[in-house]
């Protein structure tokens, strides 16, 4: 399943099976689901992308790997953390990872997807 994001974006949902990251997500808990969208946040350079949180349930801890060997985390539920905005040093693929915990459930929810940045 893919959605063109931008015209310099494309986030897909990496499969089930795919090697690295690890191959299992946990998408529901308590209530809870976890997803989120990235697109380009400039149209002159592709390599800025706006990370969204589409999640429901009440955060308590939020994790972004970006897939370039940086991150951002937290647990100070902020608009910006909520909804970074990340700087790539080249464009290419990257497997960007959101990982969050919610009120009501023990457990972590994450998803992967594969950013194309072009």
């Amino acid at each position: 399943m893919s959605t063109a994001a931008s015209a310099s974006v494309y986030t897909y949902k990496t499969p089930l099976g795919a090697g690295t990251p690890p191959a299992t997500q946990r998408l529901t808990g308590g209530g809870n689901y976890i997803d989120y969208t990235a697109v380009a946040a400039s149209s002159t350079d592709p390599r800025i992308v706006q990370f969204k949180d589409l999640s429901k349930g009440k955060e308590t801890y939020i994790r972004w790997d970006f897939g370039d060997g940086t991150y951002k985390q937290g647990t100070t539920i902020t608009s910006s953390l909520k909804n970074p905005v990340h700087k790539f040093s080249k464009t290419g693929y990257y497997i960007s990872c959101m990982t969050i915990k919610c009120t009501g459930y023990n457990g972590k929810l994450w998803v992967h997807k594969t950013l194309i940045i072009r």
